[in-house]
């Protein structure tokens, strides 16, 4: 094949451009505004098609010479004829010819590769980077409806998923090496999270959950991604008077100025994950809480459920360094519900009033004397077996988690007393994507697609692909760029420089 003609590139985009301009001048008054942006848009891409072949064509084709020169004295001679390389860009496809060297046996080497860092596949990295936008938001059939609607592009939707698959690998070599926060972004108290979120699997993944079911059980159909977050906060001391009525009495809450009533999490670090064991995603985030916070001058809390093989692997994965546990408020509220109910019945009607009691008291550090009263009415009032079932479950739950319960001293000490991130991260990282009619995984493409929204939802996009394209590069032509003596801190740099953009 021939190479690339820029200046025939040239011409070919300008004469692009002045049919465009013309045919806006000869229709404006027989077209509507809808139908000429559509038409206009239409012919934009051409133009971008002929811009991207000028690109190609003022690279040349990759020829060094007449030879290649390789590690440990390896020649390879330059064919005579170009290689073709198919190159998919959000313009349309690109047939670009490339000089190859070769040595009988060995694969052919084609130094132009490296030099513009071709992606792997077919399609370029910007349309790859798109496809995995979309795909982390929609199911990959919309995905794929969405870029023919938009691009007039036509790539299958399997093509979305193994996309995905390539572009989460580099996930863990990212964050060993991405830069902590500023440390003027960070707040006063560095905080864990975690939790678990179920996952629609397909029939065969589902059946490798539990082979067998006991008599009258159904088969799940979920596998439990874990999930954790990692962020700091500032320090905000709370009277327990007024988280007890912010929380029975959520429509009694002062309409004040946001930005005063409210702590804002910083910096959150978000990560689900089917195929990673919890102790993975434990230790995963509690090392970016020990980078963030290396000489431990700010106090560490975790805030979970009640979880106990949680709280167990967290106090494991912690041991040697001081931390505070705190059982999430909003789990306390719920079995107070269960008790009230439990000892009332569910018309009550001064329920909320019984409820703000117990729970003002509990966060003035009286669990004691609360789980002492249940176990008084457990033992004299007459209740069902059901409602006795029930009070006794509340009272267990307060037992087990009482050391995480001291919430006079969280209060005064200003930390957080709720797991509201991570039970957000499971609702708008997990399961806005993966629950939805039909929609049934395989560990491996959910996999891929909680990774990225866990790099999406911790705002590291952008710098994360920068980083993909730079280790991309560097696996697939380091010793290419080294044998021909191209900067391999070209791609380096460039990552650098849109980092700081």
């Amino acid at each position: 094949m021939q190479a690339l003609s820029a200046e025939q590139s040239i011409l070919d985009g300008n004469a692009e451009v002045k049919k465009l301009l013309k045919f806006v001048r000869n229709n404006a008054e027989d077209f509507n505004a809808y139908d000429m942006e559509k038409e206009i848009f239409s012919r934009l891409m051409q133009v971008g098609l002929h811009a991207m072949q000028l690109y190609f064509g003022e690279r040349g084709t990759g020829d060094i010479g007449s030879r290649l020169e390789l590690e440990e004295g390896v020649v390879l001679k330059k064919e005579n004829r170009l290689r073709k390389r198919d190159y998919f860009s959000v313009f349309g496809k690109i047939e670009v010819p490339r000089t190859c060297y070769r040595q009988a046996g060995m694969s052919g080497v084609m130094p132009l590769d490296g030099m513009v860092n071709f992606p792997e596949r077919c399609y370029s990295y910007l349309l790859q980077e798109w496809m995995d936008f979309l795909s982390i938001r929609d199911t990959f059939k919309e995905s794929e409806i969405t870029l023919t609607k938009l691009l007039g592009l036509k790539v299958s939707q399997s093509r979305f998923e193994v996309i995905s698959r390539d572009t989460c690998k580099h996930y863990d070599k990212f964050y060993e090496t991405k830069d902590t926060p500023p440390s003027d972004s960070e707040g006063e108290v560095q905080a864990l999270e975690f939790d678990g979120k179920g996952v629609p699997v397909i029939k065969k993944e589902a059946a490798k959950i539990k082979a067998r079911q006991s008599k009258g059980e159904k088969r799940q159909k979920k596998k439990e991604a874990m999930v954790g977050v990692s962020y700091t906060v500032d320090k905000k001391e709370r009277p327990p008077s007024e988280v007890a009525k912010n929380l029975v009495y959520p429509e009694k809450k002062k309409s004040l100025d946001k930005e005063k009533v409210e702590v804002k999490a910083k910096n959150i670090r978000r990560l689900a994950s089917l195929e990673r064991n919890r102790r993975e995603i434990v230790e995963e985030l509690s090392d970016d809480a020990k980078r963030r916070n290396p000489e431990h001058t700010k106090p560490l809390v975790v805030v979970m459920d009640g979880a106990l093989h949680l709280w167990k692997l967290v106090a494991s994965v912690l041991a040697g360094i001081e931390y505070t546990g705190i059982l999430d408020i909003i789990h306390v509220v719920e079995y107070l519900w269960d008790a009230v109910h439990a000892i009332h019945g569910e018309k009550y009607p001064k329920s909320r009033k019984w409820i703000y009691d117990h729970l003002l008291s509990i966060l003035q550090g009286d669990v004691g004397r609360v789980t002492g009263g249940l176990k008084q009415t457990l033992s004299k009032r007459k209740l069902s077996k059901n409602r006795r079932l029930a009070l006794k479950r509340v009272i267990t739950y307060f037992e087990n988690h009482r050391q995480w319960m001291e919430y006079d001293k969280y209060l005064s000490a200003g930390y957080p007393i709720g797991s509201g991130i991570v039970e957000s991260t499971c609702g708008h990282t997990v399961k806005d994507r993966m629950e939805g009619t039909g929609r049934r995984w395989s560990i491996n493409g959910a996999e891929a697609t909680l990774v990225l929204r866990s790099i999406y939802t911790s705002r590291d996009w952008d710098e994360y692909w920068i980083e993909y394209m730079v280790i991309e590069n560097q696996r697939l032509y380091g010793k290419q760029l080294e044998a021909i003596g191209y900067a391999d801190s070209y791609y380096k740099r460039t990552a650098m420089e849109l980092k700081a953009a």
